[in-house]
């Protein structure tokens, strides 16, 4: 088993979530982070528009999920042709050792 954690513009979340439906992957976590990296933040207006700042973190949204080893090629390439061009990110492939379903107790790939 894979863990993949893709990290991506909040705007994306919706095209992310189709292509993982089309790849039927049942499940993933998602919430907002914030990081630097190489794109810069945008000027942020404040003050009723009297004055701009720029943040030094840039909002984003983090995704994760755990599939099965034979899928993750396919998801990935699918992933990046979808987004490569529109967008700035990055995926990470992880190992994931155990998965525990607390429901069914069923181990490994059956809890995923």
């Amino acid at each position: 088993m894979k863990k993949i954690e893709i990290i991506i513009p909040d705007r994306e979340l919706q095209t992310v979530g189709a292509v993982l439906k089309d790849n039927n992957i049942g499940g993933m976590s998602h919430y907002r982070v914030q990081g630097k990296g190489i794109s810069k933040a945008e000027p942020v207006s404040i003050g009723r528009g009297t004055m701009q700042y720029t943040p030094e973190f840039v909002p984003r949204t983090k995704i994760e999920i755990v599939v099965k080893d034979d899928v993750v090629d396919k998801l990935v390439n699918n992933l990046l042709d979808t987004l490569s061009d529109k967008i700035g990110g990055k995926i990470f492939i992880t190992e994931a050792q155990e998965a525990i379903d607390i429901r069914t107790k069923a181990r490994g790939e059956s809890a995923i």
